[in-house]
């Protein structure tokens, strides 16, 4: 049987029950931000904050804020772009006109002035879940006193839709960013990394010497936390990313569409019918 269960609630494994750990969670706080969490469910009168799930023998990350633990990604990002983490500011929710919204952008200014030297622009992309109310469910079972570790339950991850609409985001941002000479960093989980790769195929650069910086993050298990772990940087241009997209290999055949259909008409499925006979 698969195994799909929460991995953390309230930012800590569901083995974990210590008592300052069980404090966290009954006053519904989010460790990674310091408040209250955000997250809302029609089903529970309290909030919705599983982290990240366990599927078979991955943990996945669920929740955006998930990847502000202790603020690693800004800091390795910053390593890695310009070198320290000297002058920079962090700024949320950056709009631009026609383009949309930026998750963050890392600038670095000149000392002692607003004068901005570079900029890097930094997305989050964690995954979803399907069936969502069995896992509203399971943290109803795991907040009532169970051990939902030993328990299935029957959600999915809706993987395929959370690349779909971020794919479309890297191609868009991507071209804008690279008109202006700059990188925009994608901070994604292994898991959901993983899944792109397989789907599309991108060529890929070792390193963030590209436009699109893929930021591979993976949540390693420590004695009574999860931890971030920063595990690769690869890049790859527009160019690429659209590649990849439009030689997509996992299209299906045309056959098997029309078969599809056929097999439709002769079950009689409900259907609209036209009738243009005047």
């Amino acid at each position: 049987m698969v195994a799909r269960y929460p991995a953390e609630v309230f930012g800590f494994p569901v083995e974990n029950r210590g008592s300052k750990v069980e404090a966290i969670r009954q006053a519904h706080q989010c460790p990674f931000v310091n408040v209250r969490c955000n997250k809302k469910s029609r089903l529970i009168p309290y909030p919705m904050d599983v982290c990240s799930v366990h599927i078979n023998e991955h943990v996945v990350a669920i929740c955006p804020r998930r990847f502000l633990e202790n603020h690693t990604v800004f800091k390795d990002i910053a390593t890695d772009y310009f070198g320290s983490t000297n002058n920079l500011i962090l700024f949320r929710e950056v709009g631009l006109r026609d383009v949309g919204s930026f998750d963050y952008v890392l600038v670095h200014h000149k000392p002692m002035s607003s004068e901005v030297d570079d900029f890097v622009v930094i997305e989050f992309q964690t995954d979803q879940t399907t069936s969502t109310g069995k896992l509203v469910q399971a943290l109803e079972d795991f907040m009532s006193g169970r051990n939902v570790g030993t328990t299935h339950y029957s959600f999915g991850m809706n993987t395929y839709d959370t690349l779909k609409r971020s794919y479309t985001q890297m191609i868009n941002k991507g071209v804008v960013m690279e008109q202006w000479g700059q990188r925009i960093y994608w901070v994604l989980q292994r898991y959901v990394f993983d899944n792109m790769v397989h789907r599309y195929h991108p060529a890929f650069t070792p390193g963030s010497s590209a436009t699109h910086v893929f930021a591979v993050y993976d949540l390693i298990r420590s004695e009574e936390t999860y931890t971030l772990t920063l595990q690769e940087y690869v890049s790859a241009s527009v160019d690429a990313l659209f590649a990849a997209l439009r030689q997509n290999t996992s299209i299906p055949e045309k056959d098997q569409f029309i078969a599809r259909l056929e097999a439709k008409i002769e079950r009689g499925k409900p259907r609209l019918r036209l009738d243009f006979r005047q």
